[in-house]
């Protein structure tokens, strides 16, 4: 999760995990498939939407904060599982080899987005219900929106090592939205 996909060699493997190469196979077929336990373990067992559920006594911009850190919080997890920093895991790049190398892994990060929006539209219809939001705003444009920023606030986080400012950076841009878009 740190490094490219094809930087990741089998002598590599060996070296690293200290096993022979018996006993890598006796535990995987290939490199594909280690990936891909990998990518299920570290990723998209994780990826569920039990994680956040928005509360009715919350307001929208408590829910996104809330949606927001249990984010930065699973990313936290996985950098900790795997004895790093955070901002040294490009899950960006570890999701894009993914779907260049795995059947399957694109059908995975659609539903993994497809969960994502879910819950903002959750907040959304809460916020509605709630009377917070002006009437006529299309909740599924808006998760659409939110999702795209989130997705790009995150990226460029990565690619200039600003992994940890991303958090409040996407908190105070839902914050400018919300002034947009409140009742």
């Amino acid at each position: 999760m740190t490094v490219g996909y094809n930087e990741v060699t089998l002598s590599r493997l060996l070296k690293e995990t200290g096993l022979s190469k018996g006993g890598f196979y006796h535990h995987f077929e290939s490199k594909e498939e280690l990936f891909e336990q990998v990518i299920d373990m570290f990723f998209f067992d994780h990826a569920s939407d039990a994680g956040f559920q928005p509360s009715t006594d919350s307001t929208f911009i408590e829910n996104m904060n809330n949606f927001l850190s249990q984010k930065e919080q699973a990313f936290r997890l996985f950098a900790s599982q795997l004895g790093v920093e955070h901002s040294e895991i490009n899950f960006f790049m570890f999701i894009m080899q993914a779907i260049q190398h795995l059947p399957g892994a694109r059908q995975k990060v659609d539903l993994f987005m497809y969960r994502e929006k879910q819950q903002i539209e959750k907040i959304i219809d809460i916020a509605i219900q709630r009377k917070e939001i002006k009437p006529g705003v299309e909740k599924s444009q808006l998760a659409n929106h939110l999702v795209s920023m989130f997705d790009g606030v995150e990226m460029h986080g990565v690619l200039l090592s600003q992994s940890f400012e991303t958090l409040s950076r996407e908190k105070e841009m839902v914050r400018q939205l919300y002034e947009w878009i409140k009742h």
